[in-house]
């Protein structure tokens, strides 16, 4: 009988949690009236879930249930807060990072084409020297997908808001690591990183929006469709289980220390997420490592990447050459990871990585 190989691509997605799954059940076959049917039992029972969901992951993040959408994910939350806050407004300039994830990248790309002017940053250090006059909004992501690292975002979010700026962030890979205390003007997040359902996310927004999108006017107006109740549920029982995903941080920062011994990391314990470990084999063939190390399921970047066999735009930003990029490894650790399938990680390292040099 063939072994599944060790799943270490929590960045990528994670498994649905039995309790979220349960929680979601109901609402496909029970409950399963559209929440804009509000002549009957039927939709209302669905938009009371959806509104139970919207004020429970508010009061999780502290804000009014109002600052809360409900989107398909964090490409769309990203779109919305950055597009829905710039609609309208005269072309000034922005502010985002080279080491975005691609969804705020093409944003920012899109916009330079319709005349915006961009600043792309590679420390996020320097935001503060990037601003000017023109200003208008800082583009900066809480955690890096693929490296780890963690910006200090109250340190932006207090320069923006000294200087009347928008700050956006893309929490995809904060949320279910950190713990936030103040939130930056908008913030967007999926469902599918934090043990729920795919096909849901949330942009929480503290800003006025505008649509840029037009349909049926749910969501304010501001996301129009039909809303998907299940996955709404999903996604506010797993952001009400946060405190449970939280409580793996010492074992994520055991299990890095130990897989540390066989791996060259590039991302900093002091400034990065524990769960998330990026490591370079200098020198190796790629699809030989991939090869030698097939009982463990892992990436070498961002999975919206994984299929072009490119070498990660981070790692080259950062000054790694064409091939070390690509002899480059992402392990990502989670909630359903355990210390066995780490002895067995520390055992397939040792004995196939000196293969590779």
């Amino acid at each position: 009988m063939m072994h599944q190989p060790i799943y270490l691509d929590y960045a990528a997605t994670t498994p649905v949690h039995p309790e979220v799954l349960s929680a979601m059940l109901p609402y496909f076959t029970e409950v399963f009236g559209n929440a804009g049917s509000s002549a009957h039992l039927y939709g209302w029972r669905a938009a009371e879930a959806v509104e139970q969901s919207r004020a429970l992951i508010a009061s999780y993040f502290q804000v009014k249930p109002s600052e809360v959408l409900f989107t398909s994910g964090a490409t769309e939350s990203i779109n919305l807060g950055i597009r829905g806050f710039l609609q309208g407004k005269p072309k000034g300039h922005l502010i985002t990072s080279v080491l975005e994830h691609k969804a705020v990248l093409e944003v920012f790309q899109a916009l330079e084409l319709e005349g915006w002017d961009v600043t792309y940053l590679l420390k996020t250090s320097e935001v503060e020297q990037a601003i000017r006059p023109d200003t208008v909004l800082v583009s900066l992501m809480l955690v890096n997908n693929e490296l780890g690292t963690i910006l200090d975002y109250e340190a932006v979010l207090r320069l923006c808001e000294a200087k009347g700026i928008c700050f956006h962030s893309d929490a995809t890979q904060a949320i279910g690591k950190l713990s936030l205390s103040r939130l930056p003007h908008l913030l967007s997040f999926s469902g599918h990183k934090i043990y729920g359902p795919k096909g849901i996310g949330a942009l929480i927004s503290r800003v006025p929006l505008q649509p840029i999108s037009f349909g049926g006017g749910q969501e304010r107006g501001l996301r129009p469709g039909t809303l998907p109740v299940p996955l709404i549920v999903g996604m506010a029982k797993a952001v009400d289980m946060i405190p449970e995903w939280l409580s793996k941080a010492s074992f994520y920062e055991n299990a890095k220390e130990r897989l540390s011994t066989f791996l060259p990391l590039i991302n900093s314990p002091e400034n990065s997420v524990p769960s998330i470990l990026n490591f370079t084999m200098k020198g190796a063939d790629w699809e030989r490592m991939f090869q030698l190390l097939n009982g463990l399921a892992f990436s070498n970047g961002s999975a919206c990447n994984a299929k072009t066999e490119l070498p990660s735009h981070v790692l080259k930003a950062l000054g790694h050459s064409d091939e070390d990029a690509l002899a480059s490894g992402r392990f990502s650790l989670g909630y359903f990871t355990t210390v066995e399938e780490i002895d067995r990680v520390c055992d397939i390292l040792s004995q196939n990585l000196p293969k590779l040099l």
